[in-house]
């Protein structure tokens, strides 16, 4: 069986060829850029077989010929431009593409090659201005109001992805992310919008002090977490729903995470107030409610295992066995 991941070079696609690998899968990794070196060493010393295509979701031909030539059984989407502000002005219509059209593009490969199954990243982020006027975020009964781009495409992406279901009994999934952050987070050029726990934790590392504008309650969900739900995910073959939400089902603050930081960085210093030093950017100017993940947990059966500390001893962990290729910022 041979899995093909959109956009895997990404940290999160990275954690989830990690996972999949370890399952003894084999995978095809087509995306505009390839993984950092130590990546692939790690890739190498997993059980299942790794190939990088590099690849645009955009070129139909090249994912029509990638699915033929490597006998494509299941497709995981995740390539996507995550754009901040400043990019959404500058390159609107190639967001739109890549994101919008781009899907379009591997569900019609999919379609063409009767892919087994196709599962489809999408994001928190499609909640849009709802995600801040209720308690928890529900697949269905929290209506999706996006308003960014970003968001925009994403929503229309999952809308038409289902709708291929429909038309063409394909078996699709939509899987909405958290907010995610762990091993291989870093900057890449197409992630425009790096997670508050990388942010602080890159500029305590490059000994800075940490100032944010608020605490930051979020349901910070670890990228681990995020690709062992992805891997039982596509292992259940009778799901009830066609969306699930994955996050961590509990909140904490960047004010805890920085306090834990300070186990490894005694001298660190971090404030919490609007400052023109603020070095922690969480791009939306309030805190978003907290995904429910009931579908995952009782449909999927699958509980998240990291909570804070565990996350932060195993990131610790991470950083501690890799290079400070993830400190870089010229990508």
């Amino acid at each position: 069986m041979t899995i093909l991941i959109t956009g895997g070079s990404g940290f999160v696609g990275i954690n989830i060829i990690e996972k999949l690998l370890d399952e003894k899968q084999d995978i095809v990794n087509y995306a505009t850029f390839p993984v950092p070196d130590e990546a692939t060493y790690s890739f190498d010393n997993r059980s299942g077989h790794y190939k990088f295509i590099h690849g645009d979701v955009t070129d139909s031909f090249m994912l029509d010929s990638v699915m033929n030539n490597y006998d494509i059984e299941t497709v995981i989407h995740g390539a996507v431009i995550t754009p901040d502000f400043q990019q959404e002005q500058a390159n609107s219509e190639n967001i739109s593409r890549v994101n919008y059209m781009g899907t379009v593009n591997v569900l019609e490969a999919a379609r063409k090659h009767h892919i087994e199954k196709f599962i489809y990243i999408s994001s928190v982020s499609v909640y849009g201005d709802s995600a801040f006027k209720g308690n928890i975020l529900h697949e269905e009964a929290t209506i999706p109001v996006p308003r960014t781009l970003y968001e925009i495409t994403k929503y229309a992406a999952e809308r038409t992805a289902l709708r291929y279901k429909e038309l063409f009994n394909m078996e699709v999934i939509v899987t909405r992310l958290g907010q995610v952050f762990g091993p291989w987070e870093r900057y890449t050029g197409i992630r425009h919008t790096p997670s508050g726990p990388f942010q602080a934790t890159r500029s305590a590392l490059l000994y800075k002090e940490v100032h944010m504008e608020r605490p930051g309650l979020r349901d910070w969900v670890y990228s681990r977490d995020v690709a062992a739900a992805i891997w039982e995910i596509w292992k259940e073959n009778d799901s009830t729903y066609d969306i699930y939400n994955i996050g961590s089902g509990q909140q904490w603050t960047m004010a805890q995470w920085c306090e834990m930081l300070l186990e490894k960085i005694p001298a660190l210093q971090y404030t919490i107030g609007k400052s023109e030093d603020n070095n922690v950017d969480f791009f939306v100017p309030a805190d978003a409610s907290m995904l429910s993940i009931k579908r995952l947990k009782t449909d999927i059966g699958y509980i998240p295992k990291y909570g804070i500390a565990e996350a932060y001893k195993d990131y610790m962990q991470w950083i501690e066995d890799t290079s400070d290729f993830w400190l870089d910022q010229s990508s």
